[in-house]
């Protein structure tokens, strides 16, 4: 989550979906070539795009969660434009005093379409999906295929083919996200840019830039500054 001036930043994509509120004024991005103004726009995972500086609310989804699927469902053709009306509703519901994750919640309620009743799974597929919602707090060196696989009681072609099913995208990109969510909370928390780019994996500080600038179009030196301001 953010909430503030969104600064200058070059055209990029992530696996997540990026939800934008504008705050007084309108929300300028380009996605994938075009430019849409609106209100509020919810971004698809994987899309190209470039947020224009202004004052914004900035909430990204993981991919794979259940809240993500919910709201990938409810993206055509990469985005969803919001009106002014949903984008209050949806500060409001932001704003709420309730404690933890509860007002997140609220907002991913508001933002998905009615559920459809849920399809039955096979047994291999519910492991996958225990073992992808496990990797966020799994040390670095469980993030390993073979490892992966064995968790699931699968071998590792069937793993990687079961991984892309479920993630839309393949097990060394996304294994790459993870590290740079595991460096910048590492850096939040005060660690210097090349502990934090070790501690989650990357060959150095460099490296860890260079992925920051590819997902999110800025440096990890920018983001902590303002963080850290």
């Amino acid at each position: 989550m953010f909430a503030g001036r969104a600064g200058d930043n070059r055209v990029h994509r992530h696996p997540a979906l990026q939800l934008a509120l504008g705050e007084g004024q309108a929300v300028r991005v380009e996605i994938e070539g075009r430019l849409v103004e609106a209100p509020g726009v919810l971004i698809g995972p994987d899309v190209a795009h470039h947020l224009h500086p202004g004052s914004v609310w900035l909430l990204y989804v993981e991919r794979t969660s259940v809240a993500g699927r919910r709201l990938a469902a409810t993206c055509e053709a990469g985005s969803r434009r919001l009106s002014a009306q949903e984008c209050a509703q949806l500060r409001a519901l932001w704003m709420s005093p309730s404690e933890g994750a509860e007002p997140i919640d609220a907002v991913v309620d508001a933002l998905s379409a009615a559920l459809t009743s849920p399809r039955v799974e096979s047994a291999s597929t519910l492991r996958v999906r225990e073992v992808i919602s496990a990797l966020p707090q799994r040390a670095t060196q469980g993030w390993k295929l073979s490892a992966m696989a064995a968790d699931a009681a699968l071998s590792p072609s069937r793993f990687a083919h079961a991984f892309r099913d479920q993630t839309g995208m393949a097990v060394r990109p996304y294994l790459r996200w993870l590290r740079l969510a595991r460096a910048l909370q590492a850096a939040s928390h005060g660690q210097s840019l090349t502990d934090a780019a070790h501690e989650a994996g990357f060959a150095d500080a460099a490296h860890f830039t260079r992925t920051m600038r590819r997902h999110f179009g800025v440096t990890p030196g920018s983001v902590l500054r303002s963080l850290r301001g």
